[in-house]
């Protein structure tokens, strides 16, 4: 995805010595990320992606390629007298992170916290601390691990309501060289909630509180993997397949043997199965165990 930074300024966005050293770091495989910081509801939001290029204002033709990777609502001012964008950045993840983590970012010139700076510029080179890089690290490493942070983050209300009814298969998304389904964090965020952050096959297991809800920590589990898909012709992206787990019931159905799980398959089938059928999620009990061997 790339993301341009519109601006009233005819400059560039970064200066070209600048943006010449970041392509340095990225060119030697050292990570290298841009930060975006949203105000939604008067909540600040914080959102990072890993960075693969940048681009100078005016170097994104409107003919270029590169505008099928640019947001659609402006991808076709790009290239025009109309394109206000002083900068672009190439990135090939981008995510929410607790925006508690302001405080590990600091500015490349002198320190200060990111948030402490009062001017008119919205793009600024910074640095990050050790705390912060080992957590975009362990996310952008493992895959299941970044999905079950971005639920996390998602503001699902504890009254939400939840209307079981069919829906269509969710986007193909492309990555590393192989193709998968989507998952909407905040559709599993919403299962969790309707829980009550509860284990769905033993309501007693607890873990520890996250810091992020101050709730019993759980994970989202998808009763029917996602990579099954294909056999349905609703989604399976929807609350009635996701179930609300403990890191070690959510472990042991990803790792134990499909001996040891059978009864904790069978006794979530049974509790899901009217719902999954209101999904229009035909599926039985002995197909369901097929997927777990």
């Amino acid at each position: 995805m790339i993301w341009g930074q519109g601006s009233q300024r005819k400059s560039s966005g970064v200066a070209e010595n600048n943006r010449e050293i970041i392509k340095k770091q990225i060119k030697k495989d050292i990570n290298t990320y841009t930060f975006f910081l949203a105000n939604n509801n008067n909540q600040r939001e914080l959102y990072v992606g890993k960075m693969v290029n940048i681009y100078d204002k005016g170097e994104i033709s409107a003919d270029s390629p590169l505008t099928n990777f640019i947001p659609s609502y402006y991808a076709s001012r790009v290239g025009t007298s109309a394109d206000d964008n002083n900068l672009f950045v190439d990135v090939t993840t981008f995510f929410k992170v607790d925006s508690n983590y302001l405080d590990n970012i600091k500015l490349m010139s002198n320190g200060k916290e990111i948030l402490s700076i009062k001017n008119s510029s919205s793009v600024f080179l910074v640095n990050i601390d050790e705390k912060l890089e080992k957590l975009l690290i362990e996310i952008l490493s493992n895959s299941e691990t970044n999905f079950q942070y971005q639920a996390e983050q998602e503001n699902v209300p504890d009254d939400v309501t939840v209307e079981d009814i069919p829906k269509n298969k969710p986007s193909i998304t492309l990555g590393n060289g192989t193709s998968s389904y989507k998952r909407d964090s905040r559709i599993s965020k919403t299962a969790i909630v309707t829980a009550k952050y509860k284990c769905e096959i033993d309501a007693i297991h607890k873990d520890f509180i996250s810091r992020v809800t101050g709730k019993n920590y759980v994970e989202a589990h998808h009763l029917i993997p996602v990579e099954y898909q294909d056999d349905f012709t609703n989604s399976i992206d929807v609350e009635a397949n996701i179930v609300s787990l403990c890191v070690g019931c959510h472990k042991k159905l990803h790792h134990a043997t499909s001996t040891d799980i059978k009864s904790l398959i069978e006794k979530l089938y049974n509790s899901r199965i009217k719902r999954l059928k209101d999904c229009d999620i035909e599926l039985t009990k002995a197909k369901l165990l097929s997927y777990y061997k």
